[in-house]
């Protein structure tokens, strides 16, 4: 799981194209249910390339 503090998820990875995302979401119950892989395609950077790797 991403990590998380008490008014933020922070989710990360490298694309494909040797790119590494970092970004923030706001908690909420929605946000803590999702996945990390739901959150990427929820608020991710498709511009930065395909998800090659989470950080977990």
């Amino acid at each position: 799981m991403s990590r998380a503090t008490d008014t933020l998820r922070i989710v990360e990875y490298w694309t494909d194209r040797d790119n590494h995302v970092i970004f923030p979401v706001a908690r909420s119950e929605e946000v803590d249910r999702m996945t990390d892989e739901q959150l990427i395609a929820a608020y991710g950077d498709p511009e930065a390339g395909a998800v090659a790797r989470i950080v977990r």
